[in-house]
């Protein structure tokens, strides 16, 4: 689990920035065992129409190796942190400032290997949501969820499911309870209903898959 102390800071340092009404909100996060490790970013305003194109390319990248089944996470998971990598270094250079910016930097580390990467994560897309990005709601929500869960907690919204380590049984992870689907909606997360019939259906899918083999 985070530090408290070090979760308290990231949330306090982000919080007076955004607090303070600037363009430039700033945030550490220090983890060792991130890949790669943050640091300090700044997230700034001034247009960079090559640094963003960059940034989609990434993206592209991202979406189209989760696309190919199965997966070969031997591969994925290099060119995961490569592309993490790349997408820190502008941000942290400054070239990245518009809300699709955000939106994809932010579905990279939703991929990340540390609580950081989903508390960055989290962040990104709140910064695509403050700059009118559609669909950053969604990607709030599930960073959010996803960031909790890395830290042994439950998920808020119930965006992120599990698989059982034998068999093909999938349902949601642990959720709050107190969470209500007006809030789920919000943020354009599926109801609970929704959510729980989604997993019956990942789970019948599954099911499917293996009974008719390779």
């Amino acid at each position: 689990m985070l530090p408290r102390a070090l979760l308290l800071l990231s949330v306090l340092t982000l919080s007076m920035a955004l607090a303070g009404g600037g363009d430039a909100p700033t945030v550490t996060l220090n983890n060792p065992n991130c890949h790669p490790v943050i640091g300090t970013v700044t997230f700034r305003t001034a247009p960079d129409l090559a640094a963003s194109q960059r940034l989609a390319e990434l993206f592209a990248q991202d979406q189209a190796d989760r696309a190919a089944q199965p997966i070969d996470w031997s591969k994925v998971i290099p060119a995961d942190q490569a592309r993490r990598r790349e997408a820190l270094q502008l941000l942290n250079a400054g070239r990245l400032s518009q809300g699709e910016d955000f939106y994809h930097v932010a579905f990279l580390f939703q991929h990340g290997d540390c609580p950081q990467h989903y508390e960055l994560a989290n962040l990104l897309a709140q910064q695509a949501m403050r700059r009118g990005y559609p669909s950053a709601g969604w990607l709030y929500a599930a960073t959010y969820d996803r960031w909790m869960l890395s830290l042994g907690r439950t998920q808020k919204y119930g965006t992120q499911f599990v698989t059982e380590p034998e068999g093909c049984g999938v349902k949601l992870a642990p959720y709050d309870p107190a969470t209500t689907d007006a809030e789920r909606t919000r943020y354009g997360a599926p109801t609970l209903a929704v959510a729980l019939r989604q997993a019956d259906k990942l789970s019948a899918l599954c099911n499917a898959r293996r009974s008719t083999g390779p």
